[in-house]
């Protein structure tokens, strides 16, 4: 699947394949463009129907058969996916062909990435990578980070279903920035994203100091007590959520905006390290899970953490506070 970078607009490429060679079709492809990106918080739901513009293709000029497309930048300033219609004919045969690209936070600048590691600019230079080459090697550091991590190092709206345990924190699997909506038990609680903002509920929830699970302010809350000692009958809606906020066995959905602002230091520098294995002459033997290698001369044999974590031990030791079995969620 094609990727581009978040705020980039770098050319989408298809080649024209038929009866098995690549060949030009009668005229420049047209390519429809669809938003499919699954957001559960948007209201009402993005339609993976609903064409949002049709571009013209361009025709490579130096592969026959080849041609790409630039998405408009106002496309790519969020996380988000398309799919791609491309339509043209060969021999006035019409043909269809969809692909899909995601719009993709990198973990790390690409060009200070080069700079760090000693890539060269010019195809003369015999450290030269290119563009394309290094964003493969991004891609790669970026994939190993997540598997390792079991997290995304940039914002998402998701949707995240918990059930509490008669607390005033509620703990959450992944990192939260924004409460957009808050259920109990399917029951609306707070939305903050309509105008003025809805809350039924007795509390106000907040993001909690880690930033992994939502709690409760009590400071300025009027719970039953104060209300009987002033004379006054409780509100009905106390009644159903007296004691802790966040009651026990009971099913909590959070809509929110989810992730990180701002890659962490540790995590670019980690993906800068993988970048480098990538490019490494054993990488190949690494992924074929070599375990020792011999000549007449000499020998070696990989550590068997070269096959746990991201295979690399700096990186597995930058990435180790954010590793989220060995984190603290409250």
């Amino acid at each position: 699947m094609a990727e581009i970078y978040i705020n980039t607009n770098s050319p989408i490429t298809h080649r024209v394949f038929w009866q098995g060679e690549i060949t030009a079709s009668d005229a420049v492809p047209t390519v429809k463009v669809y938003d499919v990106t699954s957001d559960p918080t948007i209201s009402p739901a993005v339609s993976p129907n609903t064409l949002l513009t049709t571009l013209t293709s361009t025709a490579s000029e130096t592969d026959a058969g080849s041609y790409y497309v630039n998405l408009p930048l106002s496309y790519t300033q969020r996380q988000r996916k398309f799919k791609l219609v491309w339509e043209y004919a060969v021999g006035a045969s019409p043909v269809s062909h969809t692909s899909y690209v995601d719009i993709t936070t990198p973990y790390t600048n690409i060009y200070e990435a080069m700079n760090e590691l000693n890539f060269g600019v010019d195809a003369s230079d015999p450290n030269y990578k290119s563009y394309e080459d290094v964003k493969r090697a991004e891609r790669f550091a970026r994939k190993l980070i997540e598997d390792y991590t079991d997290q995304d190092f940039f914002t998402y709206d998701d949707v995240e279903v918990v059930f509490g345990n008669d607390s005033d924190i509620l703990p959450l699997p992944y990192r939260i920035t924004d409460i957009h909506k808050l259920y109990h038990n399917d029951i609306l609680l707070v939305d903050n994203l309509a105008n003025p903002v809805v809350n039924n509920w007795l509390y106000e929830p907040m993001i909690s100091e880690s930033n992994f699970g939502i709690r409760i302010d009590r400071t300025s809350l009027l719970d039953n007590t104060v209300y009987i000692a002033n004379g006054m009958v409780p509100p009905t809606i106390n009644d159903t959520y007296n004691g802790m906020a966040f009651s026990k066995n009971v099913r909590y959905r959070v809509e929110g905006r989810y992730g990180w602002e701002e890659v962490p230091n540790n995590v670019q520098l980690a993906c800068i390290e993988l970048m480098k294995d990538y490019f490494a002459k054993d990488t190949v033997w690494r992924n074929k899970y070599v375990k020792n290698i011999q000549t007449f001369d000499w020998q070696f044999e990989y550590s068997g953490d070269a096959y746990t974590g991201t295979g690399n031990q700096l990186a597995d030791k930058l990435l180790g506070a954010y590793v989220l079995t060995q984190m603290v969620v409250f």
